[in-house]
């Protein structure tokens, strides 16, 4: 915080704007009508959990403190900009990806100008998107077993078929030997073992 003064930052501001995160409901269950369905917040959440879990356990060296804000970071722009799909099944529609990620990455300057760390979170949010380090890698793996597991989840306590999410994480999106392992488990768990 070096360049302004801590009695000029709004902490609360800044923690109410990303308390919204918990009532901003995830657009891709609100689209398949899911009973009671995840928040921004609570599928932030467990990506951390599996960053803070799985970077200890790949086969290779991992920052697990960059991966965790990753995690944490990554649909954070969406408390001013909204969830927006742009992957259904196994297709991206690209041109809404990039849209998207430039609003999201106004949102995070936004939000985190607050407390005067945009240049930090902003340079962190570009390299997440950029995919260019393993860590950025190894985060979009986890952001969709996270939502296997989340669409497993579903299914069981809801008797929904959610089938294009399984196929949106697909094992052309898991790469790492142990995600995808892991990702193959929630497979079998499907009814019928899909």
């Amino acid at each position: 915080m070096a360049n302004m003064p801590h009695n000029k930052v709004n902490y609360v501001d800044f923690l109410k704007t990303v308390g919204r995160s918990k009532r901003l409901l995830r657009s891709g269950w609100v689209r398949e009508k899911v009973k009671d369905p995840e928040s921004v917040a609570e599928h932030s959440f467990r990506v951390g959990v599996l960053a803070m879990i799985f970077a200890d356990k790949l086969g290779y060296k991992l920052n697990k403190e960059k991966l965790m804000k990753m995690a944490l970071l990554h649909d954070l722009g969406e408390v001013i900009t909204e969830d927006t799909v742009i992957e259904r099944w196994d297709m991206v529609d690209l041109k809404k990806r990039e849209e998207k990620e430039q609003k999201e990455r106004e949102g995070i300057k936004k939000i985190f100008g607050k407390i005067d760390e945009a240049g930090t979170y902003l340079a962190l949010y570009d390299e997440m998107i950029g995919r260019t380090s393993d860590e950025a890698q190894v985060f979009w793996q986890l952001d969709k077993l996270e939502m296997a597991l989340q669409a497993l989840e579903y299914e069981d306590e809801q008797g929904k078929s959610l089938e294009e999410f399984f196929v949106n994480a697909s094992l052309t999106n898991i790469r790492d030997s142990l995600l995808k392992e892991t990702f193959e488990k929630i497979l079998k768990s499907r009814k019928g073992g899909k």
